[in-house]
């Protein structure tokens, strides 16, 4: 008789696997209905589910690794690898004055394969720019008891916290700049489709008007549409660079998303954040490592 797994109660309870190890090893600080944990226990009871004890012992063993895994595709251009690359320094240098040594991974954001990493036995993740469709894949990898901190990316699933830029104060920062102007806006693309979606809805413009990164010569043609007199408004440092080549640079207001101000064009201006992403993040990944303390309640930390 095959052995019930946590992967067919999720199914029979139609949640998430994460969700079915949550409920199943109480672990605590987790937001979960009590209507969905009735239904996940019933599920497991109906299906006969045995857990497997010598599993959930090595899940207690800690390790001292904190994985750093980034969602890339091959030929990235120049400035999409660069876009982590402070955030990545920061925590590496965080964790290591705490006493954890730093796992550094690249997953392929099309067909992610975390087999290898997973079996390092992490005792936290930071999944950074993730697909929606293959956020459980991924996360099935890592058990009950290992934190995982989302960054970048919009999961609709209570029981991650996910780290984003506030893109939305930064936006009425970057228009009260230019009130009286027609805008145009250069925006960052991310494996992370909700989250594009969510910074076009919030600038809410024709198309015309917007413009998701993708190459130079796109960015170039992009701009030389727009009306003479227009002010752009570039969302990340790197791209604003590229930007200045091809428009005058006290014509742009640029959105700091890398960490990287200095990177800004000195004539342009900049809307940088004020908080820190690589702070927040570590602070909240040592919250839910060591379990003590009020942890936030509302799942998404926007760095302002």
């Amino acid at each position: 008789m095959k052995k019930v797994t946590i992967k067919d109660i999720a199914k029979e309870a139609n949640v998430s696997t994460a969700t079915v190890s949550y409920i199943l090893n109480n672990v605590p600080k987790q937001t979960i209905t009590d209507e969905t944990r009735c239904r996940v226990l019933t599920a497991a009871e109906r299906l006969n589910y045995v857990p497997n004890l010598a599993a959930r012992s090595l899940v207690k063993r800690k390790t001292g690794l904190i994985g750093i895994l980034i969602n890339r595709a091959a030929n990235e251009p120049w400035w999409r690898q660069l876009r982590y690359a402070d955030m990545v320094n920061q925590l590496e240098q965080l964790l290591t004055e705490r006493g954890y040594h730093v796992v550094l991974s690249s997953i392929e954001a099309e067909k992610p394969k975390v087999g290898i990493i997973a079996e390092r036995k992490l005792d936290g993740v930071f999944l950074i720019d993730v697909k929606e469709e293959h956020f459980y894949s991924i996360s099935f990898h890592f058990p009950a008891g290992v934190p995982l901190v989302v960054v970048d990316s919009l999961v609709e699933d209570s029981l991650f916290y996910k780290v984003i830029h506030d893109y939305e104060l930064a936006l009425q920062t970057a228009q009260s700049w230019n009130v009286g102007h027609a805008c145009y806006y250069v925006i960052e693309p991310y494996y992370n489709e909700p989250y594009v979606q969510a910074i076009k809805d919030a600038i809410g413009v024709e198309d015309s008007q917007l413009y998701v990164m993708e190459d130079e010569a796109q960015l170039t043609e992009f701009i030389s549409r727009q009306p003479a007199g227009s002010k752009g408004i570039i969302f990340n440092e790197f791209i604003g660079t590229l930007a200045a080549k091809y428009a005058d640079p006290a014509d742009l207001t640029i959105v700091c998303t890398s960490g990287c101000p200095e990177m800004v064009p000195a004539r342009a201006k900049r809307v940088s954040a004020i908080e820190n992403k690589s702070q927040i993040s570590f602070e909240l990944m040592i919250q839910l490592l060591k379990l003590d303390g009020e942890l936030p309640i509302d799942k998404y930390i926007k760095v302002k």
